[in-house]
């Protein structure tokens, strides 16, 4: 008998509204030092990484996800060479990385080992084999740790973590943005998911305060992410270039001239949409409950359980 026959994934968005999706088959399942790790196959995404129950990253859609966290900050790079990727134990966000031919090293930082072996075995859709590719440094370190203590400078540091509570609050601190900061090269962009604007506004307006005291300019992109279910947000943040400055001509010459093949979202196409000014991010940027992040009070206003 499938022990998943009948299993739905159910997930809160917030207190008050979230989303429901079916499994097939429970593929694997496994035991971290940190977390449950399990991969299942469903109808609506195919296969879906889940972390203690929540979801990750699915096959189906996951561009929507990993191509705005990349070529934007990249492309906003005259010649981007150093990554510095925090977190992205699936694959995803180094697949994208690894498309940009000045692309010379990547340092990929994930806490959990096991999260990492896992996708390579399970997740090839995702990586693509990024995880060989002779670029790539793999460290299994807390991301913080890493960045306060490396001596090494990037062109981009590209952070793809889980959402704000518990260790990972943490990495969401001005204290941790000004360590970011310290290691990006002059012209280097730092980017990271900045939760929904439409079902956390809170969040948003906290993780908008917090990168604007830190660095000189932002912009945000947003975009709806199925797997996730809501709308998404992706902040860029640095003292030099950001994507918002690109025009569409600039977009199609950079994506001719610097990867290997092109992105199906972030297109000079889609380069507009991505980076209007959507009105729910003004409402949120205002949201009464938006404060700043610091390490001696790292906890989010509207901190909730996703599963329930």
């Amino acid at each position: 008998m499938n022990p998943a026959k009948g299993r739905e994934i159910r997930e809160r968005l917030n207190p008050h509204i979230g989303f429901f999706y079916a499994v097939d088959h429970i593929l694997e399942r496994r035991q971290t030092p940190f977390q449950l790790a399990e991969l299942v196959e469903t109808p609506a995404f195919g296969r879906v990484l889940l972390l203690d129950g929540i979801t990750q990253v699915s096959e189906q859609w996951e561009y929507r996800y990993h191509e705005p966290m990349v070529h934007p900050a990249l492309l906003a790079h005259p010649d981007p060479k150093q990554v510095l990727i925090i977190g992205g134990g699936d694959g995803g966000i180094l697949r994208e990385v690894l498309l940009h031919t000045t692309v010379t090293h990547v340092d990929l930082v994930e806490l959990d080992e096991a999260v990492v072996e896992f996708a390579h075995a399970q997740l090839q859709h995702v990586h693509q084999g990024g995880f060989d590719d002779p670029r790539v440094q793999l460290h299994y370190h807390d991301g913080r740790t890493f960045v306060e203590n490396s001596r090494q400078h990037y062109d981009a540091i590209i952070m793809d973590m889980t959402d704000p509570s518990g260790p990972s609050c943490r990495l969401y601190t001005k204290e941790f943005f000004q360590a970011v900061a310290a290691k990006l090269h002059p012209g280097a962009v730092f980017v990271m998911h900045g939760e929904s604007p439409i079902m956390r506004p809170a969040a948003w307006a906290c993780i908008d305060r917090t990168l604007s005291a830190v660095f000189p300019r932002l912009c945000t992109a947003t975009c709806f992410v199925p797997m996730y279910a809501t709308l998404w947000s992706f902040r860029y943040a640095g003292s030099g270039r950001l994507p918002v400055d690109l025009s569409p001509l600039e977009v199609e010459s950079f994506l001719l001239r610097r990867l290997l093949r092109p992105p199906q979202l972030t297109t000079p196409a889609m380069w507009p949409a991505l980076f209007a000014p959507d009105p729910v991010l003004a409402a949120a940027a205002v949201h009464p409950d938006g404060r700043l992040i610091l390490d001696s009070a790292p906890d989010f206003p509207d901190s909730f359980d996703p599963r329930g």
